[in-house]
């Protein structure tokens, strides 16, 4: 490459280069022409001298390249979050050493001073909660804007989204890649596949048979995996062999429910089955974070319109007392009359991967991806709504005791602030096993509805067992003793795996 390389709207001087591929490479560089030269980026694609590269991919590699230019061309002349294009042209040099002549392609676009999102995360270790939601609401319009224009970026990861030095605002860069939606051209097969696996959405993966067409969907999932990156301070690579299906369990991090719910719906395999726009995304972001507001109904004591109460005699006190226990009295009598009616619960055994329990026969197993086994209420709709049981093993890093791990459970459950208050915590004995038991409410602010959930846990050795009880909060009581008394009294560890545990017992 020369020193000062000569394109079609200027004259560029290269100061250093930033990085090489197996297309080409990229330095930074100085508009010699523009007023204040300007620094700039230049990309060059250089793909002649490889022999092992097929003429069909040659030219495919070369669209690519001419297609970045033309999208940048637009798009970053009408958003602020993309670089602009300054200048793009070829040239043509003789091989080193042959008569034979070479063609290189050129870019020219702006250049932003900062560091990208993987330099950043080094820096920082991980992202909290706060950093993701201030992270997506900077990307998702940047995203919306692009897929407007009918063009899907297709390599959305940490390492192309600098942060701008000066502004701290976010730039979306490298749309090597992208995908202009035009009739006739969605199959991936018909183009080059450029994208980095481990971020890429299944569909666009076609060594897995997928139908091979991408959406806008296929950014969000990849902004998904960015964002589990980002929180969890790893390349999540382990979690790409079931499509980041229980990425729950296995990430070490501490999220509220809102945020993760926006992630499994990112991250759903089906396209269809996921957000289909970026500004949905948003306004589930926005909903995540709006906290229910104090109530205002009651009224102020320094009111002057407060009219006073007038408080009830000694003999108006002791009739409602004698009526509240002659009530008392009652219902215990038609509680007792009725539990000696009603016929036992016929139960079903279950026994698999090392644990038993009963569970009643008017409830079924359903099919959990990322659950041990998950029960519900037979006749019921299946929804996220859904009254359900289920339980999940947490994989520990190291043997932990029941006392450390309630410690950290429930410091997860006070993490979500106001989108959680625990109701009942303590011990509970599962058979021969010391256990714990917290019964917290929840919002799901997605659904827009409150929940309640009952978790026990127990802790054998390298592994946590829980054992999950959830509803919505009106239908929470009408399942809640049934699995208390039926389920969750009847479980144990097999004698096996029992013995093998060195937990202390409080």
């Amino acid at each position: 490459m020369p020193l000062i390389l000569k394109g079609r709207k200027g004259h560029y001087q290269t100061i250093k280069p930033l990085g090489k591929g197996g297309f080409g490479a990229t330095f930074q560089a100085i508009d010699l022409d523009s007023v204040n030269q300007r620094q700039c980026v230049i990309k060059r694609l250089n793909i002649n001298d490889n022999p092992e590269i097929a003429d069909k991919i040659v030219e495919a590699i070369k669209a690519a390249f001419d297609r970045e230019a033309q999208v940048l061309e637009f798009l970053g002349d009408n958003n602020g979050n993309i670089p602009t294009l300054y200048d793009y042209f070829s040239l043509t040099a003789p091989a080193f050493g042959q008569q034979e002549e070479l063609e290189f392609k050129y870019s020219v676009q702006q250049y932003i001073q900062g560091e990208d999102l993987s330099q950043e995360l080094r820096r920082k270790v991980r992202f909290s909660e706060t950093d993701i939601l201030d992270f997506l609401k900077q990307i998702l319009p940047i995203l919306q804007f692009i897929h407007d224009q009918n063009s899907i970026h297709r390599d959305i990861k940490p390492s192309n989204i600098v942060r701008e030095t000066a502004t701290q605002k976010l730039f979306l860069i490298d749309f090597g890649a992208v995908k202009q939606v035009v009739s006739g051209e969605t199959n991936i097969k018909k183009s080059v596949p450029i994208f980095t696996k481990v971020y890429a959405s299944p569909e666009q993966r076609p060594e897995e048979g997928r139908i091979g067409e991408i959406y806008p969907s296929s950014d969000l999932y990849s902004l998904a995996v960015t964002c589990l990156e980002l929180l969890t301070g790893t390349t999540p690579v382990d979690y790409l062999d079931n499509n980041y299906r229980n990425w729950r369990q296995q990430a070490s991090i501490i999220i509220s429910p809102s945020l993760a719910n926006i992630l499994d719906k990112m991250l759903k395999i089906n396209p269809r089955h996921r957000f289909q726009s970026a500004a949905e995304v948003m306004t589930a972001v926005n909903e995540s974070q709006i906290t229910t507001q104090p109530d205002h109904s009651v009224n102020n004591n320094n009111n002057n319109n407060t009219k006073p109460i007038n408080k009830p005699s000694h003999n108006l006190k002791f009739l409602l007392i004698k009526s509240a226990f002659l009530i008392t009295l009652i219902t215990i009598g038609v509680m007792g009359i009725n539990s000696y009616l009603q016929p036992p619960i016929n139960v079903v055994e279950y026994a698999k991967s090392g644990i038993k329990f009963k569970y009643p026969k008017n409830w079924q197993e359903t099919p959990a991806i990322d659950k041990l086994t998950r029960i519900v209420p037979k006749n019921t709709i299946s929804s996220s709504l859904t009254p359900e049981f289920f339980i999940t093993i947490d994989e520990l890093f190291q043997s932990e005791s029941l006392e450390d791990y309630t410690k950290f459970s429930i410091r997860q459950i006070e993490a979500l602030g106001q989108n959680a208050k625990i109701i009942k915590s303590g011990q509970i004995q599962l058979g021969e096993t010391q256990g714990y038991q917290v019964v917290y409410e929840s919002r799901d602010n997605i659904h827009k509805v409150n929940f309640q959930e009952m978790q026990v846990w127990i802790v054998n050795g390298k592994k946590a067992y829980i054992l999950t009880y959830r509803a919505e909060d009106k239908s929470y009581p009408e399942f809640a003793k049934t699995v208390e008394d039926t389920i969750i009294k009847s479980f144990r560890l097999e004698k096996s795996t029992s013995e093998k545990s060195t937990n202390p017992i409080w």
